[in-house]
């Protein structure tokens, strides 16, 4: 499962995000057009409807979806 972080400007920190379930989200709304660049210098760009996003938080936002919901969290015992 790949995770990505990135720095949050509403929450003023660095989260994990959990990118299969964010892009799984986009398609559903976005459709079948929704590519995940997967070169190295390329990996955190996503297409989606003919639209360049070069931040999963800007993907989130633009399908008005909370990037919350896609972070993931460590719980220490």
């Amino acid at each position: 499962m790949p995770f990505a972080k990135e720095y949050n400007e509403h929450l003023q920190r660095e989260i994990n995000i959990d990118v299969e379930s964010l892009l799984k989200a986009v398609h559903e709304v976005a459709g079948p057009d929704v590519h995940a660049h997967t070169s190295h210098e390329h990996a955190h760009i996503v297409t989606a409807e003919g639209n360049q996003y070069i931040t999963y938080g800007a993907l989130a936002e633009a399908y008005h979806l909370d990037i919350r919901n896609f972070a993931v969290t460590e719980v220490n015992r």
